[in-house]
């Protein structure tokens, strides 16, 4: 039977089926009858739906660990990660990265890696006379002259590599050849463990010092000095403690001709010195002493030597006495002299 539009109207008025709201549960049409009826005895036989559980917090996602012996990291991390042992990766392929490491593992392979961070090059090749002299084949003919050279020259502060202020410090430095006047200090200084490889004129120069101040060198070595190690202009005390000098001509002399002269003093312990003319020269004429205690010494003409100095610089001094006097040069029996 088929039924127009009219007839289901008509049909629809007659039963009384008004708009009703949508189900809570479902959505859909319900009666007006059916708000009061439990969902489990209503006419649309309607399922409670259990509870939704709610969602599950996401998990963090586990980080990747950092590369262990990946090149371009720090230094330091580099070191850190190596001290456990892991299978060797391949270096990069870029060439910049392949020579980072290799100059780092270089270093940690050096003997003086200890040194490696400190050092430091200078920003440009100095032109000075030793370089002149001390190259071949101007060493051969030239090197007899050397000492009269320097003398004529008589450093100053260009010549110097490094130039300390009063009361500044430096250490852990080696110092190579090439150069004519190591070190200057401009008063009280400290060194530790500092080398020179090779000296040209003096490894070290106290400029200005006051009286009651003193400067002093902690460990190191010197080598090859034509002339004179440490050269003391000011006043004041020099002390030198575990020091090691090979092939030399004067460990430690007081100025001779200075300008202005003082009284200076020379403390050493822990010397050794193997061939060499002599470890202290000091002026007696103007109060000087020199101190020697638990030292070895091999190979040397004079342990200490007295001079009457003199201000003028034109003048050089005379040699009034050498060895232990108990006044000027002090030194006993721990001082072996070979």
């Amino acid at each position: 039977m088929k039924y127009s539009t009219i007839n289901i109207a008509i049909l629809a008025l007659a039963l009384g089926v008004t708009a009703a709201p949508s189900h809570p549960q479902n959505g859909l049409r319900a009666r007006d009858c059916d708000e009061d009826i439990s969902s489990s005895t209503s006419s649309l036989d309607l399922k409670p739906q259990p509870p939704k559980s709610p969602p599950h917090p996401q998990q963090p996602k586990p980080q990747r660990p950092a590369p262990r012996n990946y090149p371009h990291q720090p230094l330091p991390q580099r070191r850190a990660l190596e001290a456990t042992p892991r299978p060797r990766l391949r270096h990069p392929r870029h060439p910049r990265v392949r020579q980072q490491v290799r100059q780092a593992e270089t270093q940690q392979q050096h003997p003086l890696r200890l040194l490696a961070p400190l050092y430091r090059a200078l920003p440009a090749p100095r032109m000075v006379l030793s370089l002149l002299l001390l190259e071949p084949p101007f060493s051969l003919l030239l090197k007899p002259l050397l000492p009269w050279l320097v003398r004529r020259w008589n450093g100053g502060d260009s010549g110097a590599v490094f130039q300390i202020e009063n009361g500044g410090s430096l250490s852990h430095v080696i110092i190579g050849p090439n150069q004519i006047e190591g070190v200057h200090c401009q008063g009280a200084c400290t060194l530790a463990n500092v080398w020179w490889s090779a000296v040209c004129e003096d490894a070290f120069s106290i400029k200005n010092q006051d009286a009651g101040e003193a400067t002093k060198i902690i460990s190191g070595s010197a080598f090859g000095a034509m002339d004179k190690v440490v050269q003391h202009n000011g006043t004041g005390t020099v002390s030198i403690s575990d020091f090691t000098v090979d092939t030399f001509r004067k460990l430690y002399r007081s100025c001779r001709n200075c300008k202005t002269m003082y009284e200076r003093h020379f403390i050493i312990d822990g010397l050794t010195a193997t061939d060499g003319k002599e470890i202290a020269g000091i002026n007696s004429s103007y109060g000087d002493s020199a101190t020697i205690t638990n030292s070895q010494v091999s190979g040397v003409t004079d342990v200490c030597i007295t001079y009457t100095g003199t201000d003028d610089n034109s003048e050089e001094p005379v040699e009034n006495g050498s060895g232990n006097d108990g006044t000027y040069c002090i030194y006993g029996s721990d001082v072996v002299v070979s």
